[in-house]
């Protein structure tokens, strides 16, 4: 079938995938051999970069031919500025040693990691040394009682900052895991109003927000958060309506046609502004590309 020019532009380059991590915790090897078959399905377009490890990369053999493929390497991380500081310096070897010996074929461009609860003063020397080495990266406020605050922190740390943004944890393998609508409202809203872009991970398989009875809790979906923020971005909608958005269950509510994207008959964002949206509501990470494939071909969108 004929794919809608608003979808098209709203899934582009949309999944990062993230094989190796739950709940398919796939061994590198099968990942990265579903990650080059991918490249081969006519929905590729749909298929942004490969996430690993930092620390991981020089298990993996890139097999010649293909690509060049595109990787978003995630940080050691620490528990305090040092440790964080020192494991930094670690992954930027492995990242400059993965790009020495496959030149031309990979790049590394993107970078995650979690910014620890008792160092924030670390964000700029962070943002420094990756962007120094061609990283944009991606930063996540650490999890737990006081994150809306840690977030709104970081989120000030990274205005005017152009090879940068905000990473929103939206889900896991527990019930905690996941943020609530408000939350995520919330983070969209902060995002949007610093001009600080921000990507998303885990929790993402689906389109459309549902009750998940493997992990008894409600998960959102692909179409309500990005939906809700590109509709941020172009409408400048307040809060409280991307809560709504976010939390509408009903698929019947999310209408592309070749004109644009419609949210319940109320807010049109054009397909023209989701290709420039886009740029400030990036993509998220999944661990299934499948997934969301399928059930978007279940909702007679592809």
């Amino acid at each position: 079938m004929t794919v809608a020019a608003s979808l098209r532009a709203f899934m582009s380059g949309i999944i990062d995938y993230a094989g190796l991590y739950p709940p398919a915790s796939l061994p590198l090897e099968q990942a990265w051999a579903n990650y080059v078959a991918y490249q081969q399905d006519p929905h590729t377009w749909m298929l942004s970069r490969f996430v690993i490890p930092a620390k991981r990369l020089t298990e993996l053999d890139i097999r010649l031919g293909g690509g060049p493929y595109g990787f978003t390497a995630l940080g050691r991380g620490g528990a305090n500025a040092d440790e964080l500081l020192a494991n930094l310096q670690l992954d930027l070897a492995d990242i400059r040693a993965f790009r020495e010996k496959f030149a031309g074929q990979v790049t590394v461009d993107m970078f995650e990691m979690a910014i620890p609860a008792s160092a924030p003063e670390v964000t700029d020397a962070c943002l420094d040394a990756l962007n120094t080495n061609g990283l944009t990266a991606f930063l996540e406020a650490a999890p737990g009682e006081g994150w809306q605050n840690r977030a709104e922190g970081l989120i000030h740390a990274l205005r005017g900052r152009k090879q940068a943004g905000f990473k929103l944890r939206t889900g896991g393998v527990t019930p905690e895991a996941f943020p609530s609508p408000a939350q995520v409202a919330w983070a969209l809203t902060a995002a949007r109003d610093a001009s600080v872009a921000i990507k998303c991970t885990a929790g993402l398989h689906h389109p459309i927000r549902h009750f998940n009875a493997s992990v008894q809790a409600k998960m959102h979906g692909f179409l309500n958060v990005f939906g809700a923020g590109l509709l941020a971005v172009k409408n400048h909608l307040p809060e409280s309506t991307l809560q709504t958005i976010l939390e509408d269950e009903d698929p019947q509510h999310f209408v592309f046609d070749q004109r644009g994207f419609t949210w319940n008959k109320q807010f049109t964002v054009s397909s023209e502004e989701i290709r420039q949206a886009r740029g400030q509501v990036v993509s998220f990470g999944s661990c299934s590309f499948d997934e969301p494939k399928e059930d978007l071909q279940g909702l007679a969108l592809l």
